[in-house]
Parts: C-alpha cells; structure tokens; sequence
C-alpha cells in the first residue's frame, strides 16, 4: 500500500504555503481598494484599472511560468516567481501614484501566475498515484484560507491600514525563498520527452506540444478552464450586490465571505478524496450539478437558506475547481506538465476578467441581481461537456 513519505509532506506542505500567499495577493486589492481609494483620491474607474493589472500580469506569468518550469525545473521558476511577487506586493505598500501602482501590480502579478501551474505540477508529481487529488486539493486550500485571510487582516485593524495587507503579502513570499529552495526537489535542467512519445512531434515548440496531436485534449481544457472561471468570478462579483440587494450590511457581507471560503476548504478536500477514490467522471458531474444548485438556492431561495446557499457556493463552485486543477495532471506527461497546465491557468484567467465584466454590464444595465445566475448556466454546461470531454480522451487512464 502506498503511503506518504516525509519528502512528499514537505512538498505539500510548501506548496500549500504558497498557495496561502497566493490567495492572499488574489484577495488584496479587492480589500484594500476602499482604503487605499480614498487616501491616494483614486477615482472607480482608476481602482477597476488597478485591479485588472494583477490579472493581466498574472496571465502572462501563468502561460511563461509553466512553460519555463518544463525547461529548468519548478523550484527555479517558483524561487523567482516568489520573488518577484514578494518585492513588487512590497513596492505596492510604498507606492503612491497610479502609474507607479499600475506597475508595481503588474508585476506582482507576473510572479503571482508564474507560480501556480508549478504548483500544480509540482504536488501532482511529487504525490503517489493514489492519493494525487488529494494532496492537491491539500495545496489548493491554501488559496481561500489565504483569501479570507486577507479580508480578517484588514477587519483585525479596523479597515484603515491598508498598506498592511501588502507588507504581510511581500514579506510572506520572500520568507518562503529559503523553505522553496531546501525543501523542494532539486531543479532539473530539463524535462525529457521520451523517444517513442507518439502522442507529441518531434518539434518541442508550444504549438507543437499542445496544439499537434494533444490539441483535442488542449482545447477541452481551455474550454473548461475558460468558463469555469468566467462563471466562478461572475458570481465573485454577483454575490455582494444580492447582499446589499437584501439589505445586508457590510459586516454582515464580510461573515458571508467567511462562511464562503470555509466551503471552499471543505469542498476541496472532500472533492479532492472523492477524485482519488471514485470516477473522476462521477465526481465532474457532481460538482456542476452542484454549481447549478447552488446558483438556484441563491436566486430563488427563501432568505432561511441565504447561508446554506453561500457555503454551497464556496463548496462547489471554489472547491470545485480543485476538479478541474486535477484534469491537468491527467492530460500531460511530466516533459509537458508546466506547459500545458500553465497555459490552461491563463486562459481561465482570461474567463476570471470576463466574468465580473459582463456582471457588471448586466447589472448596470438594470436587470436584477438575482438573474444573473441565469447567465451562468450556458457557461456552466460548456464546462461540464469540455471537461468530460478531456475524460473522454483519457479512457480509465490515471497519472503514474
């Protein structure tokens, strides 16, 4: 029976520290926004461009992170991606002017995304074949326990120093430089094709990798990425407006956003097990169906079922996508892990600015909040059917 060894802990316990940093950046902005708007005199339009830099860069850094991780290795790419997120989340606590801050988030950003496919890649390899969504829906929880800890952060000091927020989020990373490079496994040079790999022509470039003969496999992925995310920062972006629609106040929205992301770290350890144990096929349905659930409990529920349907939402709709984080792994080899995974994150990401965009199109054109679910579900069935499509690709085949 395969068990766990000390090694493989350490790696997932690593990687499951920087997912919370990632989730603390991911949440940042978001909570500081108020505070840091009304001190620098930044307009709502300006503080919209300012949060939509991270996500861009975080796009980019996605795409080259997994794509360089295949080359040298994932602990040099994340050593560097730490880094980087770490000086520039600093450098956003001592910047003062918009350009400046347009810059400094940007890059923050390019760090951000360069080290989450890696540690998709990294958990995925470094875990025994039995337990391998399980240990990474044990590094992806990291994310909404960092996201809730950076809303409680703010909360503890009363929501005025918000320049704490970033200083908690650079100096985190840049601590982490010394546990990433002791405590991964060493860097390698490269990551080998095998000889007799059909699936992959001899040319190593990206479209080669992805878009030759795994380009079926590839644009299901993309697919499923793409929406899920769209749909997920949709409803990211929804819920505060149902909130403030049924006259819930501000604290009372933030305890929602707790109870949101306790269902996230539930959903995705449960979820996770639920993959290593039973049909990956099964449990991809289950998640949807439970996404639409969720979306109805919300939209059409009696208010007694306002915070089921919150938890349901961080359930299935945050933890779920530890899901579809797992189809990666299931569709590359090691030598294209990195690439193909990282390129996947930025697509979605593509989907996670979607999302709140065409949120706030509907809502500002007046249709009422409780029917932007119905918006959700076109998005929500593409996903299901690209996803069980990788599956479909991949007959009864698990990682080894």
């Amino acid at each position: 029976m395969e068990t766990y060894k000390p090694r493989v802990a350490t790696v997932i316990f690593i990687c499951f520290l920087i997912a919370v940093f990632e989730g603390l950046d991911i949440q940042s902005m978001g909570v500081a926004s108020p505070g840091l708007a009304r001190e620098l005199g930044f307009s709502a339009g300006e503080m919209g461009v300012l949060m939509s830099a991270s996500t861009v860069g975080l796009m980019i850094g996605a795409a080259l992170g997994g794509w360089f991780s295949d080359i040298y290795g994932r602990r040099s790419v994340l050593l560097v991606s730490m880094l980087v997120l770490g000086v520039f989340s600093l450098a956003t606590a001592a910047a003062s002017t918009f350009p400046l801050l347009i810059a400094v988030r940007l890059l923050a950003g390019l760090g951000l995304g360069g080290a989450f496919p890696n540690l998709i890649a990294l958990t995925s390899e470094s875990a025994p074949s039995r337990y391998r969504a399980t240990a990474l829906s044990l590094m992806y929880c990291g994310l909404p326990i960092g996201g809730a800890a950076a809303g409680g952060l703010l909360g503890f000091l009363g929501g005025t120093e918000w320049r704490m927020v970033f200083w908690v989020g650079g100096l985190g990373p840049l601590l982490l430089l010394i546990p990433i490079a002791f405590g991964l496994p060493a860097a390698k040079r490269s990551i080998q094709r095998p000889a007799n790999d059909f699936a992959c022509p001899s040319d190593d470039g990206l479209d080669a990798k992805l878009l030759g003969a795994r380009a079926p496999v590839t644009l299901r992925l993309w697919i499923a990425y793409f929406f899920t995310l769209l749909v997920v920062y949709l409803l990211l972006n929804w819920l505060p407006s149902l909130l403030v629609s049924q006259g819930f106040s501000g604290a009372e929205a933030a305890r929602f956003a707790l109870i949101m992301n306790g269902g996230a770290v539930l959903g995705s350890l449960i979820l996770g097990r639920l993959v290593d144990v039973g049909r990956p096929r099964i449990v991809l349905m289950m998640v949807y169906v439970g996404m639409v659930a969720a979306l109805l409990i919300l939209a059409l529920g009696p208010d007694g079922l306002l915070i089921p349907g919150v938890f349901a939402v961080g359930f299935f709709v945050i933890g779920g996508q530890l899901v579809l984080y797992a189809l990666g792994p299931m569709a590359y080899p090691p030598f294209m892990l990195g690439a193909g995974v990282g390129t996947a994150v930025s697509v979605g990401r593509a989907g996670s600015v979607a999302g709140p965009l065409l949120a706030g199109l509907v809502i500002s054109a007046g249709v009422a909040p409780n029917l932007v679910p119905a918006l959700a579900a076109p998005g929500l069935a593409l996903a299901l059917i690209a996803g069980l499509g990788v599956l479909r690709r991949l007959p009864g085949e698990r990682p080894r």
